[in-house]
């Protein structure tokens, strides 16, 4: 299954190449199952590595924006659910 570079900015393994041995799904995440230095063996997600899908904001030099309007769409029903609780005197 060749091999990969992890390449999350934070992971202590950063820049290590490390032989693939199978890749799984785990809990809804693309997951890749490596071979340690050690002979042993450990996962990380695949996003964190060199065969993720590259990030368009990264290939542009700039970051995401914090707020978008789906994500306010969302934040606005959230908060119109938790309005509507709390006029029922439940809580949520």
């Amino acid at each position: 299954m060749g091999s990969v570079a992890i390449t999350h900015p934070y992971h202590p393994l950063r820049g290590q190449q490390f032989s693939v041995l199978k890749k799984r799904r785990l809990g809804g995440m693309e997951t890749l199952i490596l071979r340690g230095t050690g002979g042993g063996t450990f996962s990380v997600p695949l996003a964190w590595t060199d065969r993720a899908k590259p990030d368009p904001w990264q290939a542009i030099g700039k970051n995401p924006p914090l707020l978008s309007a789906p994500s306010l769409a969302s934040l606005v029903e959230l908060l119109d659910l938790l309005s509507a609780q709390d006029d029922n005197g439940s809580k949520p």
